[in-house]
């Protein structure tokens, strides 16, 4: 049996068909040689594997059969098959270089831009967070129609968004490099205030946060405001090099804990290990890493439904070392990491080979503390949806932006007219958060109960 090699922090749960072909039963590639194994997987490795279902048929349809054994609270675990991947990972910022959220009321509905990828063709175009989108290729948005518009659109080689103006954007499908730092600024002088926009975490924005910290650095910066409200996540190692970056932390130090079930070793990554992982290319030291930092003792991390999986874990894994001051809305709440098991040669034979993303780990940080699943709660809760026009990414109008700086001067914070904003929204709410949102996978080691 092949142990698994990495852990997968993922959203979206992907079932594909079956096998083109129908082997005899048992032989390699038959759906009961491939379920059989599937079961022994689960059985060693799923979090939940004492409340596996009885599985009933071994003939049925592998990703049927998967589905059919799972826990039933299990939204996550997924299986895939080799070459049907060409779908996983299509989102509206890395196709089409923006995203949406579509406000609802009792008696109208909005679609506003949550962000738009800098130097993308919209972007060019003149597509602005908080432009008002009527129409997808024409057809007219209304509360019911969004997110198939968005699925079908996904799938084509352009999509077109007619602006509430009339103008309309015509923006061709390709695959979009989104920059891992949009912008990196001071929104305060007095104190000194810094305030980095970070869309992802990926080791393509290193060089870019070293450069922003050194700056941060010499304009004497006493405190930092970290925007993940669209961030879905991505490489623990990087993660960690934010941390190490930016507060004031020891190399090994504790970011994660990981409990697994009776046939797993309960394990404990420092910062220092957790950037072990980073990428080839890429050798950052975490001592080198920390004499370059801010070394801050306090920092503000602006927050919201799409701040998920790693975003979730700096914030959760740091919480014991430094005061982390979240504003902003609830977090998606990914607590549970994955594994990625594939099919041996021996199971799968001339068939295509299948891949099980079975959750394997809760995580939690140095002082035990997890279980996020419903989210994590902001000490100030703050919607930014609930005041109106939405303005640039690092724009000191912001909500959350001015919200933290009140904090910081110490001002009556529940006194809402003193936020210099216009057009809320009243009944309006979010109903889809980033239609288009899926997480971002990272990956760590696995390890079994059986090493030493």
């Amino acid at each position: 049996m092949r142990k698994p090699q990495a852990l997968v922090l993922t959203l979206v749960s992907l079932i594909f068909s079956a096998c083109e072909k129908d082997p005899a039963l048992n032989e390699p590639g038959s759906n009961e040689a491939i379920n059989q194994w599937t079961l022994k997987q689960m059985q060693q490795y799923y979090y939940w594997s004492d409340k596996l279902k009885q599985p009933n048929d071994y003939q049925q349809a592998p990703a049927l059969f998967f589905k059919s054994i799972l826990f039933q609270s299990d939204h996550y675990s997924s299986i895939l098959q080799t070459l049907n991947s060409d779908t996983y990972g299509n989102t509206l910022t890395n196709t089409f270089g923006f995203d949406l959220v579509q406000l609802q009321g009792t008696s109208r509905t909005i679609q506003l831009v949550t962000q738009v990828v800098p130097f993308s063709e919209g972007d060019l175009m003149g597509l602005k967070r908080g432009d008002n989108i009527t129409h997808i290729n024409n057809e007219p948005i209304d509360h019911s129609n969004l997110k198939s518009l968005l699925s079908k659109s996904l799938l084509l080689p352009a999509m077109q968004l007619t602006r509430n103006d009339g103008k309309i954007f015509n923006l061709p499908s390709s695959y979009i490099s989104q920059p891992v730092l949009y912008t990196a600024r001071l929104i305060s002088s007095s104190p000194a205030v810094g305030y980095m926009f970070l869309s992802q975490f990926d080791f393509s924005g290193a060089y870019p946060l070293l450069e922003a910290v050194q700056n941060f650095k010499s304009q004497q910066v006493q405190e930092l405001v970290v925007d993940l409200r669209y961030n879905p996540g991505g490489q623990v190692a990087f993660a960690a090099f934010c941390a190490l970056l930016l507060a004031d932390i020891k190399e090994n130090d504790i970011f994660a804990k990981y409990q697994g079930n009776k046939n797993l070793k309960n394990r404990a990554d420092s910062f220092a290990a957790a950037l072990q992982g980073q990428p080839d290319g890429y050798s950052f030291s975490a001592k080198d890493v920390l004499k370059q930092g801010l070394h801050l003792k306090r920092i503000y991390m602006l927050t919201g439904p799409n701040t998920a999986s790693a975003s979730e874990m700096l914030i959760n894994g740091l919480r014991p070392y430094i005061q982390v001051i979240q504003i902003g809305d609830k977090t998606y709440g990914k607590d549970m990491a994955s594994t990625t098991i594939s099919t041996p040669e021996e199971i799968h034979g001339t068939e295509r080979a299948w891949h099980l993303i079975p959750m394997i780990y809760k995580i939690y940080n140095k002082a035990d503390q997890g279980d996020y699943n419903n989210g994590i709660t902001p000490q100030q809760i703050t919607d930014e949806f609930a005041f109106l026009p939405l303005v640039p990414i690092g724009d000191t109008r912001d909500v959350l932006i001015q919200q933290v700086l009140q904090t910081i001067s110490n001002e009556n914070l529940k006194t809402r007219s003193a936020v210099n904003t216009t057009g809320k929204t009243g009944t309006l709410r979010p109903k889809y958060i980033g239609s288009s949102y899926q997480t971002i996978p990272i990956e760590v080691n696995a390890q079994d109960k059986s090493e030493k």
